[in-house]
């Protein structure tokens, strides 16, 4: 439940092993390539190439390929070969089984390719053309079907002498803004359909021919898209469809007339296209990995961060194919913070779907902590303390359930908070809405349910109480980070450090003491709060004080003391909200079942058993998805707001493996 442990590999390799080293490290699929390395003067002095030049690699030898011009060829390469698969129906997949064989070169791809470009090119390329015609024919169809008169006769309106006319769309926006204009418009406006796939409305605009220009110049102001209707159209709306659809079909046919001549070798060209694809799509790769390495005479070196775990991996890899190369290894401590490694985070089975809500945030930079297992852990928990229910929580835990192969991290993230509501039902005793009082055999810790006079205190109480715990264990981890940093003005004396927390914990003992809860003195708790809250304005001569830096403080005296005097009103305000915003947790728990309350009451009014239930049903409903998304925005932003702003920066860099994508 941390940040992946990374180290530096420097790869230093023969010219003449490039090809074959580089297309092992790809396979690997576990290194990031690093690109924020050569500006650190840390890095420049810690291995010189040309000491193991002339004693591991030999004569220097002569590097002639220049990656942009591979880059270029494998684009134009790829380019042909997605046109010959899009007419062959063919998927376009990474895959390895085609890579095996290292004898075939880029260049026996290509040559292949050209083969296949001969024999087939021109019909591919007709019957590619075909398809982009149905494509066309396709959206003038539906755009043309959503008009509501099929009767309209179009051929009537183009014979007019002195007018002419134009068929298109405007969008919501700038329908808004057609009605303010038309009165500077020469012209009929005809709202005529409905295009429901776009959202957009259909018009036709009948103008004088005198007026064409003007027209055509306010059109334009008003983004508006023309429908190009081919002449040959010129008939009733209904007919257009029928002659479209007929067109369609006919072009249907002429493709397959066309592809049933490929057909007997459709399963070898399948195959092969595929092969080559995987074989520029390499190419590529290496080309754009040669154009981030460096060169000496005889030399490349590579920069590279791996796993800790992975090294031994990557190091097997570049062994398998010659003894000349010498990887040098840095771990992420030797660079201090004049580098930022790549971030991969690894968490167990409870909380890395909530990897998806730290980075919707930010990725966390190298060495802070992983916001992620404590984010999992206090979200659930809220959830379930404000949306707790057994049987609502297994609705959203089957919802879960049914989501996790095609979307896993939001499925898993629904069985986890479906779970903490039926727990917490369990606490509240209740069932679809329903508590001991309409199901007296259903269990419950909480006496009474949670509308109970004598409850309502605790669980308001319950809600601060959890919000202190999780704001008490932020600070510590932003306290924690900013350490790592060695950033002792923050960590220390900042708003979000030791002194922050103080001023915290004593605002919110103060506010305690004050009701007498806890006998508790409010004159030391008032003191601790004046002396942080000093402590914070002061930070920046304290912490200069403390490292024996001069001067005390940068710039002006008076500029500082003025920002720092509202920085410090800001965190007095800070504070109490933050105090505050966790009743709402106690409070989204009592409005949980006050809202079903209402929908109980109301079927209590009826009479009739089906309308009961269907009251009771839409209650549930309404619970589930307006109440349910209410509860998760609130969670988010305690998150958001309340937490991460007191420990997570979020700037990250994201561990992308170096491999072939499609």
């Amino acid at each position: 439940m941390a940040i992946e442990k990374m180290v530096l590999l420097k790869i230093v390799g023969s010219l003449e092993n490039m090809h074959d080293m580089l297309r092992e490290l790809v396979f690997c699929e576990n290194a990031h390539l690093n690109l924020n390395v050569e500006n650190s003067s840390a890095y420049n002095n810690y291995l010189v190439i040309h000491q193991y030049e002339s004693e591991i690699f030999g004569q220097p030898i002569y590097h002639g390929v220049d990656p942009g011009n591979i880059h270029n060829s494998c684009s134009d390469c790829l380019s042909t070969v997605e046109t010959l698969a899009h007419g062959l129906d063919v998927e376009l997949v990474i895959d390895k089984k085609f890579l095996l064989e290292k004898n075939y070169s880029f260049e026996d791809a290509r040559s292949d390719l050209g083969k296949i470009n001969s024999l087939w090119g021109s019909k591919i390329s007709e019957i590619n053309k075909k398809k982009k015609q149905i494509e066309k024919l396709a959206e003038l169809r539906t755009k043309i079907d959503s008009v509501t008169d099929k009767s309209i006769q179009l051929n009537e309106v183009a014979d007019l002498n002195y007018f002419d006319y134009e068929i298109g769309t405007f969008s919501a926006e700038n329908k808004s803004r057609l009605k303010r204009n038309y009165e500077n418009l020469s012209a009929i406006v005809l709202r005529i359909g409905v295009i429901k796939s776009s959202a957009e409305d259909l018009y036709m605009i009948i103008y004088p021919k005198q007026f064409k220009d003007e027209t055509y110049n306010l059109l334009k102001s008003l983004n508006w898209n023309k429908l190009v209707i081919p002449k040959r159209y010129c008939c009733t709306i209904a007919d257009m469809i029928k002659q479209i659809d007929a067109e369609i079909v006919q072009m249907q046919n002429e493709i397959k007339d066309m592809s049933a001549s490929i057909e007997r070798e459709w399963d070898d060209i399948k195959n092969q296209v595929l092969k080559i694809y995987n074989v520029f799509k390499l190419e590529d790769k290496l080309a754009e990995l040669e154009a981030r390495a460096d060169f000496s005479n005889n030399s490349f070196v590579l920069d590279i961060w791996v796993n800790e775990r992975d090294k031994s991996e990557v190091e097997k890899a570049i062994a398998s194919v010659s003894e000349k190369y010498l990887i040098d290894e840095k771990s992420a401590k030797d660079f201090g913070n004049q580098v930022v490694p790549p971030t991969k985070l690894k968490n167990n089975w409870f909380s890395w779907p909530f990897e998806m809500i730290v980075k919707m945030y930010g990725l966390p930079a190298y060495h802070e902590i992983d916001p992620t297992p404590f984010l999992a852990i206090t979200y659930c928990l809220a959830w379930g303390i404000m949306f707790g229910d057994i049987g609502q929580g297994l609705v959203y835990l089957l919802a879960g359930v049914f989501l996790m192969k095609k979307m896993p991290a939001p499925g898993h993230i629904l069985m986890r908070l479906g779970g903490f509501s039926i727990v917490f039902g369990f606490v509240y005793g209740s069932f679809f809405g329903l508590e001991k009082k309409e199901l007296p055999w259903l269990p419950g810790l909480l006496e009474g349910g949670p509308l109970d006079p004598k409850n309502i205190p605790s669980i308001l109480a319950v809600g601060v109480l959890f919000g202190v715990i999780v704001l008490t264990v932020s600070f510590v981890i932003g306290i924690i980070n900013a350490l790592k940093k060695h950033d002792i003005e923050e960590g220390i004396f900042g708003k979000n450090g030791v002194a922050g927390y103080l001023f915290f914990i004593s605002l919110v003992f103060t506010l305690v003491s004050l009701t007498g809860i806890i006998n508790i003195s409010t004159a030391l708790c008032i003191a601790v709060l004046l002396i942080s809250l000093v402590v914070m304005i002061l930070k920046e001569p304290i912490t200069n004080l403390v490292l024996k830096k001069s001067p005390l403080i940068h710039g002006e005296a008076g500029s500082y003391f003025t920002e720092a005097i509202f920085e410090g009103i800001e965190t007095i305000l800070n504070a109490l909200s933050n105090a505050i915003s966790f009743v709402r947790v106690g409070a989204f728990a009592l409005n949980h079942a006050g809202l079903f309350l209402a929908f109980l009451v109301m079927s209590e009014v009826v009479t009739n058993p089906i309308a009961k239930i269907f009251i009771l049903f839409l209650g549930n409903v309404l619970i589930l998805t307006l109440e349910g998304l209410i509860v998760f925005i609130q969670g988010l932003r305690l998150q958001y707001y309340e937490m991460f702003s007191k420990y997570f920066e979020g700037g990250g860099i994201e561990f992308k493996p170096i491999k072939l994508n499609n």
